[in-house]
């Protein structure tokens, strides 16, 4: 991605840079870079739908589970064929870092893990009437596909900052949060997936028809790498939990659980991403002059938050299966 002149600004425990669109105050709080140690769980979802059972089921644009799926040419292993190469152009379009959405603004930015910097990439312009920005996933060839509080998806190329809706049509869904994650490890292939507060489904971006997986505990965020895994946020469980899920049936096939994270009681606004092998979870508590925290989930799940009050509200973060995963 060519990033020109934009303005970066790195996040430290206390100080202020501008952003370009305001000034970010980081605030006080538990030491960054130390492990919180304490449990606890949070929940913040938007949730509009109002379904009370899963009577998505009964839409035409949904496939149900158990249903043939569109084959993936990953070679064959008894002849040691290869699978197709990815387009010449895979991944130019797109920065391996993680993308976030600051709500306050409708910006968007790239996040930088290693640095704990954050780069502007533009405003969004999507939809007058849609409401505000609620989740996101950035697809390898750079588009980020942005929800918005009416439950409708814009594309938005992230070179052009040009948004388009799409023909995606949510019908009794309600909110959701999406990701990217591929087939398998061993293709570059990926799949968008989404979850609301019942159910996982798969999303073909081509026609915008849904396939049905199976069932969630709870409202879910959503994220996925090249390693072919797809993890969801559990805020509302108790502890608040990561859950790496099966992409064919929702089962649980692992769990990490939380500490230190604020009481569900108290979150506003949260959003998270895989990268590098750990998980990068944003959380914004009510408060005057409150903005998002960010904490880093390892692998094993130590959480330790690593920035206070970054001055940013964010509600949608997306990072493409091109990202390193470890």
């Amino acid at each position: 991605m060519n990033r020109g002149c934009l303005m970066v600004v790195a996040v430290f425990q206390s100080g202020c840079m501008e952003t370009g669109l305001k000034a970010v105050d980081y605030g006080a709080g538990a030491p960054l870079g130390e492990d919180t140690g304490s449990e606890g769980r949070f929940s913040s979802f938007e949730d509009n739908d109002e379904d009370t059972e899963d009577s998505w089921n009964n839409e035409t644009n949904d496939e149900q589970p158990g249903g043939e799926s569109e084959s993936v040419d990953e070679g064959d292993p008894e002849t040691g064929s290869e699978e197709e190469p990815p387009p010449v152009d895979d991944c130019d379009s797109t920065s391996d870092l993680v993308y976030v959405i600051d709500r306050s603004d409708e910006a968007l930015f790239v996040f930088d893990p290693e640095s704990l910097s954050f780069e502007l990439v533009g405003e969004l312009d999507c939809g007058i009437f849609a409401g505000s920005p609620g989740s996101m996933s950035v697809a390898r060839n750079g588009v980020a596909y942005v929800r918005y509080s009416d439950n409708t998806v814009y594309a938005v190329d992230l070179e052009t900052m040009e948004c388009e809706e799409t023909d995606f049509e949510v019908g009794s869904f309600g909110a959701f949060g999406m990701g990217f994650a591929t087939d398998s490890s061993s293709t570059w292939r990926d799949t968008l997936y989404i979850a609301n507060r019942h159910s996982l489904a798969s999303l073909d971006t081509e026609t915008w028809s849904r396939r049905l997986s199976g069932g969630v505990s709870s409202q879910s965020e959503l994220t996925g790498n090249a390693d072919g895994e797809l993890w969801a946020i559990l805020p509302l469980e108790e502890p608040a939990q990561l859950a790496r899920l099966n992409k064919s049936d929702a089962a649980v096939e692992e769990t990490l659980y939380l500490s230190g994270t604020p009481d569900p009681m108290d979150i506003d606004a949260f959003a998270f991403a895989t990268w590098g092998g750990d998980f990068w979870v944003f959380i914004r508590t009510y408060g005057m002059g409150e903005s998002s925290d960010i904490y880093r989930v390892s692998r094993t799940g130590s959480t330790t938050k690593v920035a206070n009050n970054i001055g940013m509200d964010v509600v949608g973060a997306g990072v493409s299966t091109c990202a390193p995963t470890e």
